[in-house]
């Protein structure tokens, strides 16, 4: 089997946009708990993850788009400029597991194999925050669903499988 690793995180970057132009901006600050990240915060380092993945993937120096502007327009812009970035780049054909990939995760320090870093490290850590930016919307009303997520669900505006 063989894995685009670039398309791949370019359809989760879309995803995100589809969630984030669907988010008032008003809940953008908001958090889960006071001591959690924003929305916002959220959803920045979620795109920052993908290329924190694969620029040392693909051996090239790490660029961020990430910026201190807040707002919608800030993240929106962050995920669109992430995705052009991604696209212009070589496509990986196989992962070479005799090389290790350091990071920080937190106050750790992670050397791992790249299919390991992918697997275990950066797509965890993407899904993590994209979902946190999903719960913090739907916690504070945002309609969304769980195709707006995944961008295959699909179901009637007012279905529930928890409403009677």
């Amino acid at each position: 089997m063989s894995l685009d690793i670039r398309s791949l995180f370019i359809g989760y970057l879309a995803q995100l946009e589809v969630i984030v132009a669907k988010v008032p901006v008003d809940i953008f600050p908001l958090s889960l708990s006071d001591d959690m990240f924003s929305l916002e915060m959220n959803a920045k380092v979620a795109a920052n993850f993908l290329l924190r993945g694969y620029c040392p993937l693909v051996g090239i120096e790490l660029v961020s788009f990430y910026s201190e502007t807040s707002g919608k327009r800030a993240v929106l812009e962050q995920i669109m400029k992430t995705k052009a970035y991604l696209e212009q780049t070589v496509v990986i054909e196989n992962l070479d597991d005799s090389k290790t990939l350091i990071d920080n995760a937190g106050f750790t320090e992670v050397a791992l194999s790249p299919s390991e870093f992918i697997h275990k490290y950066i797509i965890p850590n993407f899904s993590f925050h994209m979902s946190m930016v999903y719960a913090i919307a739907r916690a504070h009303g945002a309609v969304l669903s769980k195709g707006d997520y995944d961008g295959l669900h699909s179901y009637p505006t007012d279905f529930s499988f928890v409403r009677i």
